[in-house]
Parts: structure tokens; C-alpha cells; sequence
């Protein structure tokens, strides 16, 4: 059997999503690229920072803040290892809740004496609660495949939000968001048999963790007639994928 690989998918990911995002990252009216190196390097952050702001502005309406968010992601997909880590990094730590505002809503809202102060000392404290990136990740929702993309990206994150402090506001924002968008009643409950795409039936070789597939025809034999599988499929996310 050959051995299949996570970073496989990965890669895989990243041919679908440029395919996918190319046409509106290229739209008239907006660069088609943002001129970053593979690896990130000091000069692109202050370019990369700034185009995120952009993105939270919505400067130009929604669907010019879609374009910069495809065009956003495509820089994202075009970065090696190191440079992705940087990109996540500047989304953690720029992009962060700040302490101050936080501060003062807690102050706030300690001092409020009635319904009326109490319930707009609680709304300004959420609000200050919530990072802005928060706000720039949900922009992907709205691109195709852009579900996948952020499962993907946080995927790779959580072990580097191990080992980084800095990290693990940005994991914990990311995992907030899919939880919520992956409540069980927006998932369909479908049956996979042997006919489907084989790239679904190559995830089996990946993620099975209980009983090791020893090969197709061992897999084979699971999806049987006399056998049932079920999965539960996300309507944003690629069918076959």
C-alpha cells in the first residue's frame, strides 16, 4: 500500500484554492497579488499588516473587501513553512484584543448601578473581547473553498500554538469560529460506499485511528454491501475533498 501523508492534503489544498480564488483575487480594480517572498521576510510585514487592515475597513464596500480577503489568502497559500508561521504570527499578536479597551470595560461594567449601564458596560466588554482578526478570518467564509482553507490553516497551527504562547489566542478564535460553523445541524449525514471519489476514500488510509487499513481491498471490504458508513459532510466544504 502506498503510504499516504497529511501534507499531501496539504499541498493538494493549496493547487485547489489558487485555482479557485484566482479569478477574484484578479478582478479589475484590485492587484491580483500581494508581492510577499516565500519565506516572509521583515520588509513584506509592514505590506502584509496593512492590506489586512484593508481588509478589516472594508474600504470600497464588501465585495471589494472580498477581493483583498482572496488576495490575502493566495499570499497566505503562496508562503513556505516559515513564512506561513510569521503570517499567522502577525494576525496573532497585530491583531490581537487590546488590553487597555479590555480594562476599561471590565472597570466599566464593575461600576455600572443599574439594568440600563450594566447591559451597555456587558456589550462594550464583548466587543472589546473579540479580536479584529476574528472579524478578517470570517471574510473567508465567503470564498469559495474558504471553510476548508481556514480548517487547513488551523490544522497546521495548533502544534506551532504549542510551542508558542503567542499563538494560542489566534488557535482558540479559529476553533471558536469552526465549532460554530460546524454545529451538527448544518452537516448532512451521508453514506460513503466504495464508488465514491477516491480521494475521499483516501482520507480513510489517513485519519483511521482505531483499526488500520491494510490496504484498497481491505477498505473495500469495509464498504461492502453488508457494511454501513456514515459521515457527516459540511455544505461549505468540497465534496470530494
Amino acid at each position: 500500500m502506498t503510504e499516504h501523508k497529511p501534507s499531501s492534503f496539504w499541498d493538494r489544498t493549496l493547487r485547489n484554492l489558487k485555482v479557485a480564488w484566482d479569478k477574484i483575487a484578479s478582478d479589475t480594480g484590485l492587484p491580483s497579488e500581494i508581492d510577499v517572498t516565500p519565506d516572509l521576510n521583515a520588509d513584506d510585514r509592514l505590506h502584509l499588516i496593512e492590506h489586512m487592515q484593508a481588509c478589516l475597513d472594508a474600504r470600497g464596500g464588501e465585495v471589494s473587501a472580498r477581493k483583498r480577503a482572496a488576495a490575502l489568502g493566495y499570499a497566505y497559500l503562496s508562503l513556505n513553512k516559515e513564512g506561513r508561521k510569521k503570517f499567522l504570527t502577525i494576525l496573532a499578536v497585530d491583531f490581537d484584543t487590546d488590553r487597555p479597551s479590555i480594562n476599561e470595560a471590565v472597570s466599566n461594567l464593575s461600576q455600572a448601578e443599574d439594568g440600563e449601564m450594566r447591559f451597555k458596560a456587558e456589550q462594550s466588554l464583548r466587543k472589546a473581547l473579540k479580536a479584529p482578526r476574528v472579524h478578517l478570518l470570517t471574510q473567508f467564509n465567503a470564498l469559495p473553498e474558504g471553510v476548508k482553507f481556514l480548517v487547513d490553516m488551523r490544522a497546521e497551527l495548533i502544534p506551532w500554538a504549542r510551542q508558542d504562547a503567542a499563538l494560542k489566542g489566534l488557535e482558540s478564535d479559529l476553533k471558536s469560529l469552526l465549532t460554530g460553523w460546524f454545529d451538527v445541524g448544518f452537516l448532512e449525514l451521508k453514506q460513503i460506499t466504495w464508488q465514491a471519489p477516491a480521494s475521499l476514500l483516501e482520507r480513510f488510509f489517513v485519519y483511521e485511528a482505531v483499526h488500520e487499513i491494510k490496504g484498497w481491498d481491505d477498505l473495500k471490504n469495509r464498504l461492502a454491501s453488508d457494511r454501513r458508513c456514515f459521515a457527516f459532510f459540511h455544505p461549505r466544504m468540497p465534496k470530494n475533498r
